[in-house]
């Protein structure tokens, strides 16, 4: 009898460090599944961080680009005004422009040199309608209106 005592216990023992393997794979599952679960909640909070970061910067960039549009709109305002203003006026039918066109309606030495300024700008050589005779007669025309101012 002590014989089936022994054998019995053997055999308890025997279930026992079995189901004791059993929980520990168990458990072990467990904490992978856990560290996996951790894993995919880390990189979901670094896309979310990434996504806030990449949104701002779209607002941004969005404001920049529509103030960077109303600063074109009055630009290309005053540019289409500047050319009605000055352009327009002083040029003839066959594009030869004569000197006293230039200057007319200035009365004061303040008002000539911006005149100069911007006539200087619209019909310097470098530029897209301009060319040395104009300029020279532009530079003519300014020095005898400037002695006669003083």
């Amino acid at each position: 009898m002590a014989k089936d005592l022994t054998c019995q216990s053997n055999i308890d023992m025997q279930s026992l460090e079995d189901r004791h393997k059993e929980l520990e794979k168990a458990w072990n599952d467990l904490l992978m599944e856990r560290r996996e679960y951790e894993a995919r909640i880390h990189a979901l909070e670094q896309q979310e961080k990434q996504f806030q970061l990449k949104w701002d910067l779209l607002i941004t960039e969005t404001q920049r680009l529509a103030e960077d549009k109303k600063q074109f709109e009055r630009k290309k305002k005053f540019y289409e005004h500047v050319q009605s203003s000055y352009i327009e006026p002083y040029q003839e039918q066959d594009n030869i422009v004569h000197g006293e066109m230039f200057f007319s309606g200035v009365s004061d030495k303040k008002a000539l040199k911006k005149r100069y300024k911007d006539l200087i700008k619209i019909y310097h050589p470098d530029g897209e309608s301009g060319d040395t005779a104009t300029v020279a007669e532009i530079n003519r025309e300014y020095e005898d209106l400037k002695e006669s101012l003083n």
